[in-house]
This record gives C-alpha cells, structure tokens and sequence, in this order.
C-alpha cells in the first residue's frame, strides 16, 4: 500500500502530475485515499462474461466428496469461442489413478454440477454476469502428467490466455 502523498510525491518526480491530469479528465475533486496494488492473479483467472472465474473457486468444487478421489486437483482453465462466435468455459481436469478407469461422460458430467454449484454460491459476478446457459461449464478429462494441459516437470498454470482473434 502506498500512502497518497508518497504516491501523488512519487509520480511528480517522475515528471507525470496525477492530481492535474486527473483535473484535466473532468475530475471535479480527488479524494485523497491510500493506493493498493495488486498483482500476480492476472496469469490465474479467466475473464468470462465479464466475471473473473478463480482457480480457488473451482478447487472447491473438485474437492467434494464424489470427485476427490478421481481427480488429482489439478485443472486448466480456458474460456473458448463456439462456431457462433459465443464463449464457452473449458475445464481441463487431471484424472488420478482411480479417475482414469472412470467412465469420462458421468465423472465429467458430476464434475460440471459441482464446479458450477460453487462457481454460482461463491461467486456473485458469475452468477449475475454469465447468462444461464453459458454458465455449466464444459469438462474435459486428462490422464495423470498428460503432455498438454499436465506435463510432469512444468510448473503448473491454471488458467489459458485466450486465442488471439
């Protein structure tokens, strides 16, 4: 956190006036607040419909009692365009040992239910922002140190920068 007089003094001495800018932008008063940065969640969520989705919000729905022995809680995060230019939420979910002799269609199936049952507790934007049938999320299920979404050795990252259009 920076207190707003070091921040305003800091930034005069770096040639850029941010109280007369901010004037010039039609402000009619600057409050005199302190300023907080944050960073390093942008590589972590996805923007989807205008909602951030978490990767700590979906975690939680992969935890429940059904899936956590079948999954091994790792997990990407993509947001994909449809053929008609709509989006989509991709879940690429790692199966443990136990998942991978799942069948793909209910474990799929039972983790969309729990992810978007949280997603939609948890999550005010989600729920409000995302129209209702965009909101379940689309499952896919990978193999333990799969090379595409789980390589072994690679840090892990849980979310997908979307395509460039």
């Amino acid at each position: 956190m920076w207190p707003y007089p070091a921040l305003i003094a800091r930034l005069r001495e770096l040639g850029f006036d941010a109280e007369a800018e901010a004037r010039r932008g039609g402000a009619r008063g600057v409050r005199p607040l302190p300023f907080v940065y944050v960073f390093g969640r942008s590589q972590f969520a996805v923007s989807y419909y205008g909602a951030n989705v978490f990767p700590d919000t979906v975690a939680i729905g992969l935890e429940q009692p059904a899936l956590r022995e079948l999954v091994t809680g790792k997990f990407v995060l993509e947001v994909r365009d449809t053929a008609d230019r709509d989006r989509e939420l991709w879940i690429a979910v790692e199966l443990s040992a136990l998942g991978g002799e799942h069948p793909a269609g209910p474990l799929a199936a039972a983790a969309a239910d729990a992810i978007l049952g949280v997603l939609l507790r948890l999550n005010s934007e989600f729920a409000h922002y995302v129209p209702a049938p965009r909101q379940r999320p689309r499952i896919t299920l990978w193999p333990t140190g799969h090379p595409d979404y789980f390589p072994v050795g690679v840090k892990h990252r849980y979310s997908r920068p979307p395509p460039l259009r």
